[in-house]
């Protein structure tokens, strides 16, 4: 018999070359062995898809591999295992491969020899004269030889190759597994066996693990990352938004198949957000798919395991026994997990296991489409179980699957407040609305939990709705807990709060009722804490706050502790304490808890910024009331965006853009309107939009800030202190210090403790424009003692030329107050431009917005008309200008003319 060589194979198929001598038949005369008949693409590495995405990286990870004679690659159906190995074979030039696509057949051992021979038969690194061209031809029960024989053949091979035994899962019966485990122990080191497979071929993997000869890649290898699903989109000619990509790659748990099918199903999609939306394992084509190549080889009890645990993701031993009433079913999943990677361990808890998300949404339509109450009923059993467990989550989700409204409001009634003070708002806002408006409105926990969750996202008149429906359904004798829920939510929906905070139990004493734990106790706090507040019992509202902040801490309730620290916050900036502002703040904004959809960290932010603008910090002010002004769209209050928008515009005054932030404070007020908003924060807000203005000499526009504050307030230490910088403009001294005396007697109430220290930097002004020094240099030493506790160094900044004058010529003789001094002197932008011109030129520079000319001027100060003019000249050149109206813009802009710079030169 001639012996064909490689170019003389059939196109059909290819015939295994026979050895020189022929085993024996019984009778005694020579007989040649059957030989297979092998097709030639079972033997040829496979085309590439049309469709198809080169991963780069983990070619690289299979030519890293050329270290281990060994390779695995382990996946479920469809994660491209093929694919891979394939464009690995095709894109290295340098070595050969031989190719062998397994199937059933090759459970007849001789099929499989044959097809092993064939390939290798084919590479061109195996010469004419190799031993591997002629045989060896496989004979019944010589493993080991046939296996010997081969790896001798190809010892001494030129140049290496590759064998690549593809879905060699197909192989069952012991002795083609026992070929292939030969193979893997005998070749030698010029031929490095891959195998790719569906589950793990019965090797003995950990020992080649632990000899190095072993290199794995496994599902999460071989599973899409987001970037690489956003690839193979484009390259299907799809352009996708990235919530998209995200939403296709969490549906998919980056499937080639899957993703596969997806890019075709978008490809005919009208709406593609709805087809996203709506992709799972029970569409059509997913379906059909996961039907016959996976749960096909699934055995029938197996399959009816899965399809009742399906109901629940993730799915731990014990809940799994629930459902399935098997005591068995740790060991079945674990069973499960080692057959197919598409169930695996979650790595949450030991004992938790979790279905492929597509696999585990077809088995639960399969469930559904069984009919009866299989699922429903399923979905109950998990719900109680988890309840069991306090998780309520998953006990609320699957309460809401159940179709069974009772067991959801009972979960509901359960959980609502755990999850309102943790956050989870979106948890649950989808179970009230799987309840129904009807039911919500009907049980007062439901409304009252209803209207909580729509205040922490801002919605206060969909909460207001649900507080009233909770007044209409409330119980004459309402548990404990009843009454903290309608309490906090009366108090923060602006209602009539005070009654129902009177019958509180003393949080300091145990709370009545089954129910009652942490989180009810909690709530008494911050609803105690609330009524104080209100009542401007300041130290009592700081102590239930911290009290409230504690029990957060401890029982991992994220958003009442952001919750609390805002309140906080208010009770220290209402006190004038910014140094806690600030601290308290920046842990609300630096938490990251995951409540940006809350008015929260807005408020946070607004508090923050005006703390870092009174302590003299204009850039971080503008800063945090920007990135505040961003993260507050779609749900910052009315009275939170005016404060944002007042502290920017104010910083941006005090950075040098006088004239746009003052306009900025006034579209502030305008925006605003005729909303509600503190005493407090009207008096912030109109100090800041008045100075601005004054400084600016735009009295009519001061004016009108100052009539929107005094039509909202009643009398008030800001109010006069607005009234004296006005009667100091308009160089009325006497005026002046009539109205700042009550201030600074504490015989009218102020609102915002730094207007104190205003009020004292005016009283210093006025006393060097009487030349009175010794009551001046007094009233210096009260504003510093008044500004240290606070931290309140912008109204230095803003102080007349000639207080920060004497500040600077007494600055070392403050004792207790030189560390404040110091720092007033170095806070604000302006500072800095204020020294640039002399005690007697600022004077000069004051009276230069009057009608006075030079020579009234020079007549005024006692001096000559032409030193009067060596001033102007020199004024002119330090401020960069040509004209005495430019030299009071400008001035105006620097912050060197202030309200009351026109009586500089004393009374006239």
């Amino acid at each position: 018999m001639k012996l064909r060589t490689l170019h003389e194979v059939p196109l059909d198929g290819v015939d295994v070359p026979s050895p020189a001598r022929y085993p024996w038949s019984h009778d005694g005369c020579p007989r040649p062995p059957t030989i297979p008949r092998i097709p030639r693409v079972k033997i040829t590495v496979p085309p590439l898809p049309s469709r198809f995405l080169r991963r780069a990286g983990l070619n690289d990870a299979l030519d890293a591999g050329a270290s281990a004679d060994f390779s695995l690659v382990s996946a479920p159906a469809g994660y491209g295992k093929t694919t891979l190995l394939a464009d690995w074979s095709r894109s290295t030039g340098l070595t050969d491969t031989a190719w062998i696509a397994v199937d059933g057949d090759d459970n007849e051992p001789g099929r499989l020899w044959a097809s092993i021979v064939a390939s290798l038969a084919r590479c061109a690194a195996v010469p004419p004269g190799n031993r591997v061209r002629s045989g060896p031809v496989w004979r019944p029960g010589a493993v080991p030889e046939l296996v010997a024989e081969l790896a001798d053949a190809l010892t001494t091979l030129p140049q290496p190759v590759r064998l690549v035994l593809d879905d060699v899962h197909e192989l069952v019966d012991p002795v083609a597994v026992h070929i292939v485990r030969s193979l893997v122990r005998s070749m030698p080191a010029t031929v490095r066996i891959v195998l790719a497979a569906r589950l793990d071929p019965p090797l003995s993997l950990p020992r080649l693990r632990l000899g190095g000869r072993l290199q794995e890649l496994r599902m999460e290898h071989l599973a899409f990352s987001s970037q690489e699903v956003a690839a193979l989109l484009e390259a299907s000619g799809l352009h996708l938004a990235p919530a998209q990509v995200d939403l296709l790659h969490r549906r998919t748990d980056g499937w080639a198949a899957g993703l596969q099918l997806a890019v075709r199903g978008l490809e005919q999609a009208a709406d593609r957000d709805t087809y996203l939306a709506q992709f799972s394992g029970a569409e059509r084509s997913v379906s059909d798919y996961l039907a016959d190549e996976i749960v096909a080889g699934l055995p029938d009890d197996v399959h009816d395991f899965l399809r009742l645990v399906s109901v629940s993701d993730p799915v731990p031993t014990g809940l799994a026994a629930e459902l399935t009433g098997r005591d068995d079913a740790g060991s079945m999943l674990d069973r499960i997990a080692h057959r197919t990677a598409l169930v695996t361990t979650t790595g949450q808890e030991p004992g938790t296991y979790g279905v492929h998300e597509l696999l585990r949404t077809h088995l639960l339509a399969d469930l559904e489409r069984r009919g009866g109450h299989r699922a429903t009923q399923l979905h109950a059993v998990a719900a109680r179980w988890w309840a069991e467990r306090d998780e309520s989550r998953p006990a609320l989700d699957h309460a809401a699957r159940s179709a069974d409204p009772a067991l959801l409001g009972e979960m509901l009634r359960r959980f609502a407040v755990p999850l309102l003070l943790r956050g989870d708002r979106r948890q649950l806002r989808h179970a009230l609305t799987r309840a129904g408006s009807d039911a919500v409105a009907a049980d007062p926990w439901l409304s009252l939990a209803s209207s909580l969750g729509h205040l922490g996202t801002g919605e206060t008149a969909a909460a207001q709705a649900d507080l009233a429906s909770a007044r209409r359904c409330l119980p004459d004798r309402a548990p404990t807990e009843l009454v903290v829920l309608r309490t906090v939510a009366e108090q923060f929906c602006g209602g009539a709060a005070g009654a129902a905070a009177a019958a509180l139990p003393d949080a300091d004493r145990p709370l009545p009722g089954p129910q009652t734990g942490p989180q009810t106790e909690a709530l008494v706090r911050l609803a105690r804490g609330n009524e104080r507040l209100a009542h401007r019992d300041r130290a009592g509202a700081r102590a239930e706050f911290t009290a409230t902040l504690e029990l957060s801490r401890r029982h991992d309730l994220g958003f009442l502790q952001e919750l609390s620290l805002v309140l906080l916050g208010v009770v220290a900036v209402s006190s004038g304490d910014l140094r806690t502002t600030r601290t308290v703040c920046r842990e609300v904004l630096g938490a990251a808890g995951g409540h940006d959809d809350t008015p929260v960290p807005v408020a946070a932010a607004a508090m923050l910024a005006y703390a870092e603008l009174v302590s003299g910090e204009t850039v971080g002010a503008e800063r945090v009331a920007a990135d505040g002004l961003d993260a507050g769209t779609g749900v910052a209050s009315p009275p939170l965006r005016f404060a944002l928008r007042a502290v920017h515009g104010a910083a941006g005054f005090d950075l040098g853009d006088r004239a746009g932030g003052l306009v900025e404070l006034q579209r502030a007020r305008s925006d605003f309107g005729t909303e509600e908003a503190s005493p407090e924060q009207c008096a912030a807000m109109a100090m800041l939009e008045f100075r601005a203005a004054l400084l600016l000499g735009h009295q009519a526009a001061a004016q009108s800030a100052l009539a929107w504050f005094a039509q909202r307030t009643g009398e008030s230490g800001e109010l006069l202190m607005m009234r004296a910088w006005s009667e100091a403009a308009g160089c009325h001294r006497d005026r002046a210090r009539s109205l700042v005396r009550p201030v600074l007697e504490g015989s009218v109430p102020v609102l915002l403790p730094a207007t104190v220290v205003d009020a004292w930097l005016l009283e210093t002004a006025v006393a060097l424009w009487s030349s009175e020094r010794v009551a001046a240099r007094h009233g210096l030493a009260a504003a510093l003692a008044a500004a240290e506790p606070l931290d309140a160094l912008r109204p230095f900044t803003l102080a007349e030329p000639d207080v920060r004058t004497l500040l600077i010529r007494h600055h070392g003789s403050f004792g207790p107050w030189d560390d404040i001094a110091s720092r007033a002197l170095d806070a604000g932008p302006g500072a800095p431009q204020q020294e640039l011109l002399s005690d007697r030129e600022l004077t000069v520079l004051g009276l230069l917005p009057s009608l006075l000319s030079l020579e009234e001027v020079a007549a005024d100060l006692t001096v000559s008309v032409n030193t009067v003019k060596s001033h102007v000249r020199s004024i002119y050149g330090k401020l960069g200008v040509s004209s005495r109206r430019q030299a009071v813009a400008v001035a105006r802009q620097r912050g060197l003319l202030g309200g009351a710079v026109c009586v500089a030169a004393g009374p006239r």
